[in-house]
């Protein structure tokens, strides 16, 4: 059952998201130029080990991945000096996406978006779901902290680079780092952009060649642009705040690489557009063929209904009962009389071809 924050007074440190974690893991990197420690812990042994890191000269990422153990991300706020506003916002999912600066961290909210891995968080998800998952990092002075809502996530590729020691990010400080999760959070976007791009071709070229059986597929592509466009749209905002932001937390030479990304957001932002319009073309197309075969139908019907008439008032003319009736008693009477019926439907169907009513 979805948790709600109604009726909650303010600072009230509830999470309000659907997944239910048993405990909480908490992912360490510790890292230099020249060496990685990385570390996994629970809920209750991790306090003196992250604080004897926190005395060194390394850069450190700290992923939290569970936030419906609040008692954790209470104590992991006080560890880290947060202000209970913050850590509300961290477990509310419904945040809108934001950044904020103060002198003691930078904080920021996005929201995740990646494909279900169905070994991975809930079993009910397709593995062609789109996930959107709530998420909050963290800049201090050399630590970067994520708080995700669940295990799977769009990471990875980052944890080998600091594990293979591959690119840049073991040479710079946190503030890198954090440069490097937000081009993983919009590299992923663009990646599912584009396999609902080659949905959105392959849903329209059915729907033209056959346009049955599609329409629900088409339905969900709506809802999953629409949610990725209100993820997008106040992802442009936060990166014209950090690019603009005088601020020591994001030094100069990461604010370079900060415009990569913002223009990659910008694609994001334009891809959404793109696609949105070719699904409610398809979506249009697919209704116009649908009417033009209700239409189609109507007119065979309409044309069988007019073949008919004739031969209905023959029946109804010759069904009379009348004493004296010419012809009723010819023998060939029957035949005559679905000759000429023969007759007048091959007419009727001729002329109606020849006006190309069907």
């Amino acid at each position: 059952m979805k948790r709600t924050k109604l009726n909650q007074p303010p600072e009230s440190v509830v999470y309000t998201g659907d997944f239910n974690n048993d405990n909480t893991i908490i992912e360490v990197f510790s890292y230099n130029q020249k060496s990685i420690k990385f570390e996994t812990y629970g809920d209750a042994d991790f306090e003196s080990e992250i604080m004897e890191m926190m005395d060194t000269s390394n850069t450190i990422w700290i992923n939290i991945i569970g936030l419906n153990v609040v008692e954790t991300i209470i104590k992991l706020g006080e560890i880290f000096g947060l202000s209970l506003l913050v850590l509300e916002d961290i477990v509310h999912v419904s945040q809108r996406s934001k950044v904020e600066f103060t002198d003691n961290y930078l904080f920021s909210i996005f929201k995740m978006i990646y494909r279900a891995d169905p070994k991975v968080g809930k079993p009910d998800k397709d593995s062609d779901e789109v996930l959107h998952e709530h998420l909050s990092i963290l800049l201090l002075k050399n630590i970067v902290i994520t708080f995700q809502e669940n295990a799977g996530d769009v990471f990875d590729d980052v944890r080998r680079r600091l594990k293979e020691n591959v690119g840049k990010i073991r040479t710079h400080s946190a503030d890198y780092l954090y440069y490097v999760l937000l081009d993983a959070l919009v590299d992923n976007q663009l990646e599912i952009l584009a396999s609902i791009g080659d949905e959105v071709d392959e849903h329209e070229q059915l729907t033209v060649e056959a346009s049955k059986g599609y329409m629900n597929r088409l339905f969900k592509l709506r809802k999953q642009l629409l949610l990725i466009r209100a993820s997008v749209i106040p992802f442009k905002d936060i990166m014209v705040e950090l690019q603009s932001e005088e601020s020591d937390w994001i030094s100069s030479e990461v604010k370079v690489y900060l415009s990569d990304v913002s223009d990659h957001v910008n694609h994001v932002n334009d891809l959404v557009g793109l696609y949105r319009e070719m699904v409610n073309n398809i979506y249009e197309i697919n209704m116009l063929i649908t009417g033009n075969k209700l239409n189609h139908i109507m007119a065979v019907l309409t044309v069988f209904t007019a073949l008919f008439i004739p031969l209905n008032f023959m029946t109804g003319f010759y069904g009379m009962n009348f004493t004296h009736f010419p012809g009723m008693k010819d023998p060939n009477a029957i035949p005559i009389f679905l000759s000429i019926s023969f007759i007048i439907v091959i007419s009727m169907i001729v002329f109606f071809k020849k006006k190309k009513w069907f």
